[in-house]
């Protein structure tokens, strides 16, 4: 049984903005595969999304949401999850960078920009997208204008934290080889937990390049410019496959 390509993208954007309210995943296959259901036999009958539901797109998904309860446990299982994740990433790139020092600002400062972070995206940014018609350009564009917040917030801390000196932390070489090991068994983990490559493919991306780019003898200018575009660009392709891949299943 195979739907429409109109049918499958409204069926994706109804689990999206479901799994962004905070509704319960299990409920949530259930409504989509019944809909599917639904969506194939009347495609059979020469009708159309809008004709199943009764309504527009946007309006049948809040419908939905509201009838829905809030699956609270469900939704703070997955926020350790994602800490830890985020931070893997950041104890890896700062251990790569040789900078795993952290004042007292940035201990409380890098949660609290991961919170604010983590309610733009699945709140609003995921929702906003899941019920607007935007194209994958324009939805990759909004996506990089709601990235700015966070980078924003950082480049704000590592200022305020140099005019204002806060106590510090700083691993040694025992701490930075525990923070590394630690990090990397944590990225694995959550790709068993997800049965997803993908937090073991875009480190690789990631840190491999800049770490092989700083064993070369190229000019550290050169280093620098390198290194910051060349794993971006590799994310990117790979990003950009994955998501040809899914068109085309």
């Amino acid at each position: 049984m195979k739907v429409s390509k109109e049918s499958q993208q409204f069926l994706d954007n109804l689990r999206v903005y479901l799994l962004s309210s905070g509704k319960n995943e299990q409920e949530i296959n259930e409504i989509v595969e019944e809909l599917e259901d639904h969506l194939y036999e009347a495609e059979r009958n020469g009708k159309d999304v809008e004709d199943i539901i009764g309504q527009s797109p946007k309006e049948y998904m809040n419908q939905v949401a509201d009838e829905m309860p809030l699956d609270l446990i469900g939704v703070l299982k997955y926020i350790p999850i994602i800490f830890l994740g985020a931070f893997s990433f950041i104890l890896i790139d700062d251990a790569i960078r040789g900078t795993m020092e952290y004042s007292l600002l940035e201990l409380i400062g890098y949660p609290l920009i991961f919170f604010i972070n983590l309610f733009i995206m699945f709140r609003l940014a995921f929702r906003y997208l899941a019920i607007s018609s935007l194209s994958e350009t324009k939805q990759w564009l909004f996506l990089s204008l709601v990235g700015m917040v966070p980078t924003s917030l950082f480049i704000v801390i590592y200022y305020v934290d140099r005019s204002f000196q806060t106590p510090s932390i700083e691993f040694g070489t025992v701490g930075v080889t525990v923070a590394v090991a630690v990090s990397i068994s944590v990225l694995i983990g959550v790709a068993l937990w997800s049965k997803s490559w993908v937090t073991i493919i875009i480190p690789i991306l990631l840190f491999l390049p800049r770490i092989f780019i700083n064993m070369t003898s190229i000019e550290d200018n050169t280093k620098l410019i390198v290194s910051g575009i060349l794993p971006l660009v590799l994310v990117g392709i790979y990003l950009l496959i994955v998501s040809k891949r899914q068109q085309h299943s």
